[in-house]
């Protein structure tokens, strides 16, 4: 008999990263409202956002810790 297909969907995960907040965090502190392009969450259950700058800056660093890593630096308008 053909195997039955393997289902790839971790059901019992609840945790996602979160991409509901649309502000960059390290622009924030200046009162900027940048549009966040990279989204990361973290092993401390902390989720961040950053702009496609700070996403850019801090990438490498993220690619090494973040659980779950977004990058829509992409969509940045030319």
């Amino acid at each position: 008999m053909d195997e039955p297909p393997v289902d790839i969907v971790d059901r019992h995960r609840t945790d996602v990263a979160s991409e509901a907040r649309e502000y960059c965090d390290a622009c924030a502190g200046t009162g900027a409202h940048v549009e966040a392009f990279v989204f990361a969450e973290l092993p401390s259950g902390l989720s961040v956002a950053y702009c496609a700058h700070h996403g850019t800056r801090y990438l490498g660093r993220l690619r090494e810790v973040a659980l779950v890593l977004i990058d829509h630096r992409h969509l940045v308008a030319s």
